[in-house]
């Protein structure tokens, strides 16, 4: 067999995990953290071989990952990163780090209708993964509301004036997100404030905070039949209350759909029953996030001139983050959200 170029990264592997043959390329596999993937079979079965991009999460931050998803083994549906035979989960080689997992198999449930066997086994397994996860006795404010409470001053404070600047101005791209960052703004600006206000008085409320995955989507959840077969990307990893990874995940599935999310909630609270401080934050986080993922593409095109292998990545991230906040204008004035 020739020479591959990840010998010399493989080389202080356990044998058993070493590639068989040369590693598939997936590219980014749909996601925008900039990583590159690579799937191999070796003797131990499927692993996935991922590099982070020289802007990604530094090395200390990863290793404090590796090390909260060594709890998580025997739940048998996440991904824990292979040691070398020196101990290390994290390998640099060139200029990037590297790290190697085994490959979960599966596929996601990404409409917006998901089965009510794929719900409840996700919420299910989001329970048991911040039970695994818990840290008994550390309370304090939510760091993700306290972020988004100053995004969202910034915005109303002369953020929505800047990029209402640079989206006015068509350009020459294949996919132009001019149209939608516009739609976006309009819904934006008339429920910011009331956003605000909600963010101000929950920013000061204490909870319990322990690592929570950040980032949990629909498309990270995987499914074999009926069974949660794998949960992946925990690149976004942190300290926070459980309330945002509920949010995260209820808002993306189940926007709208109440009896599913009661059925989401109470296969979720079967396992880790919430906190009522817990339950009040998801509504915060839901309408927080409904405002700032459109900011957050148009800041990401406009101004950091970030890339994707998507093309249409950003123009379906600001509509999507427009048609929320349009949904929700509609019950905003009940809500206190817009005057």
């Amino acid at each position: 067999m020739s020479p591959s170029p990840f010998d010399k990264l493989f080389c202080d592997y356990p044998p058993h995990v070493r590639p068989l043959g040369s590693p598939e390329s997936l590219g980014g596999a749909g996601g925008h953290s900039g990583s590159r993937l690579w799937r191999y079979r070796a003797a131990a079965g499927q692993f996935v071989l991922r590099a982070w991009p020289p802007s990604g999460p530094g090395r200390a931050h990863l290793e404090r990952v590796h090390r909260w998803l060594s709890l998580t083994a025997n739940l048998g549906f996440t991904p824990v990163p292979v040691r070398d035979i020196s101990g290390r989960s994290l390998r640099e080689y060139d200029g990037l780090l590297w790290e190697v997992a085994p490959w979960c198999s599966g596929a996601p449930d990404c409409g917006h209708a998901p089965t009510s066997r794929h719900l409840r086994a996700a919420f299910a397994g989001l329970a048991a993964l911040h039970v695994r996860l818990s840290d008994p006795g550390h309370r304090g404010f939510s760091p993700g509301l306290i972020e988004r409470h100053q995004s969202i001053r910034q915005l109303i404070a002369g953020g929505f004036d800047m990029l209402e600047r640079v989206c006015a101005v068509p350009r020459e791209t294949e996919c132009d997100p001019r149209e939608q960052a516009l739609r976006w703004l309009t819904p934006a600006r008339r429920l910011a404030r009331g956003v605000e206000a909600r963010l101000r008085a929950a920013v000061t409320r204490v909870v319990e905070l322990q690592p929570c995955l950040r980032d949990a989507r629909p498309e990270h959840f995987l499914f074999e039949g009926e069974r949660l077969s794998g949960l992946v990307d925990f690149g976004a990893m942190g300290i926070e209350t459980v309330a945002a990874d509920l949010a995260r995940l209820l808002a993306e599935w189940l926007e709208g759909d109440s009896p599913a999310r009661r059925d989401a909630l109470a296969a979720y609270e079967a396992i880790r029953p919430l906190d009522p401080s817990e339950s009040a934050l998801i509504e915060v986080f839901e309408y927080s996030s409904a405002l700032l993922i459109g900011e957050r593409w148009a800041r990401w095109h406009y101004l950091e001139h970030r890339t994707f292998d998507d093309p249409a990545a950003v123009t379906n991230g600001i509509e999507k983050s427009a048609a929320r906040l349009e949904r929700l204008l509609q019950t905003a004035t009940g809500a206190g959200l817009c005057n």
